[in-house]
């Protein structure tokens, strides 16, 4: 029995040198920094690659991570010119009902948006969330529509609200890939500048110098040490745990990562370190691509006016993510056909680049005709000779 125990053990020894010998030959790996069954998910921003997850698709109770769809909605509105700062919002009844984090908004009295929407960004204020969601559509539920229609609209097929606070109920879900994909959207330059110095700051007040000042407490602890660190947003109930979504940018590459179910606090913050520190440390955005291809040959044009077409040199500055240090390691696959048929159009695609990395492809742009060139018909040839004739 020893034997076969001594034998096992060193099967099980060596089998899992040879997996963690076939991980590493690939691509490293995060898992290692958040070894439990927490739902989380990291990714780039401007390409929406997935750099790690685990559980992403576990449908859970969001908390305040809700309130990201709400800051987006607004900042629709705001940027479409239908919501101001400046407007006085009148709280209702209803508003004024909400618990949890609140303001103590009290039912008729006026706050303008600006201070309602720092209430919700920096403290994730129920009652002045409710608020701002019945003034933009009349009434929560009104708004709970609007942020299911725009949950579809982004692809978060597997997120259904039911509040505009993130409040705990059964029908009210989202997973860590949904609450990246609207973050992503939240993190929009147009949208982001509208709240980003509310997103970094960790302690001010609404009411100020009044009797009923309430102070506001940033509670992502990340804003106030982790390098790069743009936001987003906190979330915390007894079915949700500890949830965290943030922002941070290094060297022109913005992560989002999103963390959902942790045990507390502290839990949240070091997993969402742990995800951040694992992309930066792996990953970077490289722009370089197509910049050392020659340039392209002339293409033959069949039934065109010209015989010839030239070709745009490629100009593609979207990035692409990659390990760091392997950019020299990107091969570039040109397909162009021998010829083309005209009509062709200004800047249509006649070919592509593909750009791939130990086999895979990593980004892919179409090559484009740098001029029209008209079919050569019979009344363009009568036009030319006539052209010919009087000239």
């Amino acid at each position: 029995m020893k034997k076969v125990l001594f034998f096992l053990a060193i099967f099980i020894f060596f089998g899992n040198v040879g997996l963690v010998s076939a991980i590493s030959a690939t691509e490293p790996s995060a898992e290692a920094a958040l070894p439990d069954s927490v739902a989380h998910i990291l990714i780039e921003a401007s390409t929406g690659r997935v750099l790690s997850e685990a559980n992403a698709d576990e449908r859970l109770a969001p908390a305040s991570l809700t309130k990201i769809m709400l800051l987006l909605l607004a900042a629709e509105e705001i940027n479409a010119g239908r919501l101001s700062f400046d407007a006085l919002v009148t709280v209702s009844s209803h508003a004024s009902k909400m618990d949890g984090s609140v303001i103590w908004l009290e039912q008729g009295e006026s706050m303008s948006v600006a201070d309602l929407v720092k209430s919700v960004v920096i403290s994730s204020a129920n009652d002045a969330a409710v608020a701002l969601a019945e003034h933009i559509s009349g009434s929560e539920e009104e708004f709970v529509k609007l942020m299911n229609r725009k949950a579809y609209v982004l692809g978060m097929s597997e997120t259904n609200f039911v509040n505009a606070a993130g409040y705990d109920h059964p029908d009210h879900y989202t997973t860590a890939k949904d609450a990246a994909t609207m973050s992503r959207a939240l993190m929009r330059d147009e949208n982001y500048e509208l709240f980003s110095d509310y997103m970094l700051t960790r302690l001010c007040s609404v009411r100020a110098g009044t009797d009923r000042e309430a102070q506001l407490l940033n509670t992502n602890k990340l804003i106030t040490y982790y390098n790069g660190i743009e936001g987003i947003k906190t979330g915390t109930t007894d079915n949700a745990g500890h949830c965290l979504a943030a922002a941070a940018t290094r060297d022109d590459m913005r992560l989002i990562s999103v963390v959902m179910g942790c045990k507390d606090e502290a839990d949240r913050v070091n997993r969402t370190e742990a995800l951040l520190d694992y992309g930066f440390g792996n990953y970077e955005l490289y722009r370089g691509f197509g910049k050392d291809l020659e340039p392209f040959e002339n293409l033959s044009v069949a039934g065109g006016v010209q015989r010839e077409l030239k070709l745009a040199q490629i100009r593609d500055d979207s990035g692409i993510v990659i390990q760091k240090g392997r950019a020299g390691d990107i091969d570039y696959r040109i397909y162009l056909p021998e010829k083309v048929t005209a009509p062709i159009a200004r800047n249509q695609p006649v070919g592509t680049v593909t750009a791939t990395l130990d086999g895979k492809v990593v980004h892919e742009s179409y090559i484009t005709a740098e001029h029209t060139v008209h079919e050569l018909t019979l009344f363009r040839v009568f036009a030319f000779l006539i052209r010919a004739f009087l000239c």
